[in-house]
């Protein structure tokens, strides 16, 4: 039987920034969904670390703060991270931008070879 996540995820390429407890580093979401994401960076993260975590959306004047977030799993330089703590201001803002990603790809001609 397959592994079936919660939430729908999207891929993405959306600059982000993090620090821990004793690193600070900057990396790319590769997906992003409403309960975590995944990013690709120079800095290693192990499981379990606990980070904070902007994430810059390209036509935004402000990233989005996850004020707490937790690795999940590390391979090589991508982490996944679960989202722990978000402001009500940046839950409806991930909420609002997840639901525009979701209306774009639905607008997306698939092609059948």
């Amino acid at each position: 039987m397959g592994y079936h996540r919660k939430n729908q995820r999207f891929d993405v390429r959306f600059s982000s920034t993090f620090v821990g407890e004793a690193l600070a580093g900057q990396g790319t979401i590769t997906n992003l969904s409403v309960g975590g994401c995944s990013i690709e960076s120079k800095i290693t993260l192990t499981a379990h670390s606990i980070v904070a975590l902007k994430i810059q959306f390209p036509d935004s004047p402000r990233p989005l703060e996850i004020a707490q977030a937790v690795v999940r799993w590390a391979h090589g330089n991508t982490f996944g991270l679960e989202f722990q703590a978000l402001s009500e201001t940046d839950t409806t803002l991930l909420q609002q931008r997840l639901q525009d990603l979701n209306h774009t790809t639905a607008q997306v001609p698939h092609s059948f070879s």
